[in-house]
């Protein structure tokens, strides 16, 4: 009885269609709720030389970086990663192999992460802010959204000046 009961299971996911939640594709949506425009840099090496973040780093090259102007957004789409389990999303940043460092900037505030996913990874619980709010999701595709706002720049350090 209970094999014919998960045969059907199976059958009927199969005809509706039903795919695998790990092979579904994430959309990540970055808003700017404030009046600055908001510069995301991803660098090959750390931004800064040392844990104090006073001296930038003259080494560090840029490899991806996205604008966002007072009251619009960015959307980035990635397909599904092969290590992908079965309730997860791709990571933000896991597309771009050779960032190693990400910068947010609002002209006047800077927040910088050592590692790029790790700044915004509500699911693995690191970073300065748990930014994602999943706004929909299926089977086919995951949907977050990252608020820019007054408070995520509440606990950054200046902008640093270039000589």
């Amino acid at each position: 009885m209970k094999s014919k009961l998960l045969l059907l299971l199976i059958a009927a996911a199969t005809l509706c269609g039903c795919e695998r939640l790990r092979d579904r594709v994430t959309y990540y949506t970055y808003v700017n709720a404030t009046d600055k425009t908001i510069v995301v840099t991803l660098y090959d090496q750390n931004f800064y030389t040392n844990d104090l973040l006073i001296e930038v780093n003259p080494d560090a090259k840029e490899v991806f970086s996205f604008v966002i102007a007072p009251g619009e957004q960015y959307t980035r789409t990635l397909p599904p990663y092969p290590e992908m389990r079965k309730y997860s999303v791709s990571l933000p940043f896991e597309d771009i192999e050779e960032a190693a460092c990400i910068t947010v900037s609002n002209g006047e505030l800077m927040l910088s992460h050592r590692h790029p996913n790790g700044l915004f990874d509500r699911y693995g619980g690191v970073g300065i802010k748990e930014c994602y709010e999943e706004t929909k999701s299926t089977n086919k595709a995951a949907y977050l959204q990252c608020i820019f706002d007054d408070e995520f720049f509440k606990h950054c350090w200046p902008v640093p000046v270039y000589d």
